[in-house]
């Protein structure tokens, strides 16, 4: 636990560093994946933490989660981005869980068709051999639709391992963020499990959160977006602590 402390208090100095480059729009949500992609030739790089408490009765039952991911605008509706997974535990303490590269599509300019549309695939590489720990594909239909200060949106999620016999597994996400000011949003998701294409359905053996959000801009070109995902369901953690912190150059 002292080296997690110590490797917060390392990231927290280089996000603080990070405010003095001199509007970050691409993140919208905690868990959807918004609408917008990076410009052409922009570069983003955004931190992702998650502390997880699974059962909150017991506080030796949690573990983190962080992602480090490089994003870059290939044209102003196509982006392409690599991630750098970790994870701690207390049993494990800090290993590299993975890495992943994604792409993700938009079709025209937000407003212009009536509900906005975008296409996202990721490819995972974990760490550890592929019995156990398979590469997948994940992929996502991106629906999401502005009403003024209110933004709505979508993603249905399908996911297949490829290392193993397994079948597509499913989740969606949905959310809405409301405009307080030029530069903060309050939001309120929900992310729902479906099994997979054998046991597909809403059921209590599925992990459903949760999960109000503010999302701010700090400065130009630096936004934090921060809230607690709870846990509704027995399978689901009680409580996840999640935010992002994203840096546009």
């Amino acid at each position: 636990m002292k080296f997690q402390v110590t490797v917060f208090g390392v990231l927290g100095l280089v996000g603080i560093g990070l405010l003095a480059i001199p509007k970050a729009e691409a993140r919208e949500y905690l868990v959807n994946q918004g609408y917008h992609t990076a410009e052409k030739g922009e570069f983003e790089i955004e931190f992702y933490n998650d502390m997880n408490f699974t059962d909150t009765d017991n506080e030796d039952i949690y573990n983190s989660k962080h992602q480090i991911e490089f994003e870059y605008g290939v044209t102003d509706h196509l982006q392409f981005a690599y991630y750098e997974v970790y994870t701690w535990d207390r049993t494990k303490d800090w290993e590299r869980d993975a890495f992943k590269v994604e792409t993700k599509l938009r079709f025209a300019e937000a407003g212009e068709w009536p509900v906005d549309v975008a296409l996202y695939t990721e490819y995972e590489n974990p760490d550890g051999h592929r019995d156990v720990s398979s590469d997948a594909f994940e992929n996502k239909v991106i629906l999401s639709k502005d009403f003024g200060s209110w933004n709505v949106v979508g993603n249905f999620v399908f996911e297949k391992k490829i290392n193993t016999d397994s079948e597509w597994e499913f989740e969606y996400t949905a959310g809405v963020n409301y405009g307080m000011t030029p530069r903060t949003r309050l939001g309120l998701e929900i992310k729902q499990g479906l099994g997979d294409s054998k046991d597909l359905g809403f059921s209590n053996d599925q992990k459903l959160f949760l999960i109000p959000g503010i999302y701010t801009e700090l400065m130009p070109h630096v936004k934090l977006l921060m809230g607690p995902a709870f846990g509704l369901t027995p399978v689901s953690d009680d409580i996840q602590l999640k935010s992002i912190v994203e840096v546009e150059f």
